[in-house]
């Protein structure tokens, strides 16, 4: 029996819907295991694919009493997992009170490891954005987060990295959601792993960020690997250095489970949030499968939602039932496309219906506010 939007219950049973009771059941999903397919590009070290003009280059206007968090700045450094400047993200975690500071290497998406690999074979420069990021913040301890789940990977990890304590996140996908309760009960800051060592490069070489780290992946190319490349570089060149395959038919940039499909591979430029390239040969979409009623979307949504009604009401422009569905609160982690049987594109169309469903709202909003003034 499909799981109903505590919100429309709420509305059935005449009371008004909380957050705080929807928060108690977000944290009882713990995800699913998903195929890592990790190889050969874990164990395969890093390839630096970088441009002239981009490798070293200095950080302008660098003042000797630059603080940790002026030269974060100076330095552009985005975390790659939110998007935004690290500096920013230094500046909350001193402003909460920040306790610990996380290492993010988590990488909880299949083929993707370009936080781990990073952390790995970067592992003396992690260490120092982490104590730096410590130092900024004045945070009490750090640790590292690995995703436990590495597939046949013949990596090992032990217990520390650099002296740092490693967490092996054993939750399944989408990790990161499991441990949102944990974090703010210990009021901890989450970095991405290819932050700090950027930060760490910012501070002892006086480098700007110039390049990210990005995994190469999937059926559709000769070889996998993971790279540091400059952000000059776009996806289509980096593809074919690594034996795009002409059969190719889909290429995911981003991640494998939240990535977005693009079709000009050559106008398509890396970003600091570019963790992955997957070409892909096979796309289910041209089978035309239709759904099969089983409900496996919503027994695996990490927070509770009806993916299947949610796909349906945005094909159908029902958007007050999107709203009683709680369509806004999907974190657009792809579970549900992932596990359908019949590979709907239940995780992009949700999407698509978050975004209409706003639109729909400031129509209706301004249409009111007209009316009022009419009257």
């Amino acid at each position: 029996m499909p799981e109903f939007s505590n919100r429309l219950l709420a509305r059935f049973a005449g009371q008004r819907f909380s957050y705080r009771w929807y928060s108690d059941i977000h944290l009882v999903r713990q995800g699913i295991v998903l195929e890592q397919n990790k190889e050969p590009a874990l164990s395969g070290g890093i390839q630096r694919i970088c441009s002239r003009t981009l490798d070293h280059v200095p950080i302008d206007d660098l003042q000797p009493d630059d603080d940790i968090v002026t030269i974060a700045r100076k330095a552009g450094i985005i975390d790659e997992n939110t998007g935004r400047p690290l500096y920013l993200l230094l500046d909350r975690a001193r402003d909460t009170g920040c306790r610990v500071i996380i290492a993010d290497a988590l990488d909880d998406e299949p083929y993707i490891s370009s936080q781990l690999a990073p952390a790995l074979e970067m592992t003396e420069q992690l260490v120092r954005g982490i104590e730096l990021v410590k130092e900024a913040v004045g945070a009490e301890s750090a640790r590292i987060e690995i995703y436990k789940e590495l597939g046949d990977s013949p990596v090992t990890i032990g217990e520390e990295l650099g002296g740092i304590p490693v967490d092996r996140v054993g939750a399944g996908y989408p990790a990161d959601n499991s441990l949102i309760q944990k974090h703010r009960e210990e009021k901890a800051s989450v970095f991405g792993a290819c932050a700090l060592i950027h930060l760490a490069r910012a501070v002892d070489e006086k480098i700007a960020q110039t390049t990210v780290f990005v995994t190469v992946a999937g059926d559709g190319v000769a070889t996998s690997a993971n790279l540091e490349v400059s952000i000059d570089k776009t996806v289509g060149e980096l593809l074919r250095q690594f034996g795009l395959s002409e059969e190719t038919s889909r290429v995911v940039v981003g991640g494998s489970m939240r990535g977005m499909t693009i079709t000009d591979l050559d106008s398509t430029r890396v970003t600091a949030q570019t963790r992955g390239i997957l070409a892909m040969r096979e796309v289910f979409k041209d089978y035309n499968y239709t759904c099969i009623g089983c409900g496996k979307c919503s027994d695996v949504c990490p927070v509770g939602l009806s993916p299947y009604y949610l796909y349906k009401f945005v094909q159908a422009g029902r958007y007050s039932m999107l709203e009683d569905f709680d369509i806004d609160l999907c974190i657009g982690c792809g579970t549900c496309s992932y596990v359908c049987p019949a590979k709907l594109k239940i995780a992009s169309e949700i999407t698509r219906g978050k975004m209409e469903l706003v639109q729909y709202m400031n129509a209706r909003r301004e249409k009111e506010q007209s009316g009022e003034v009419r009257a």
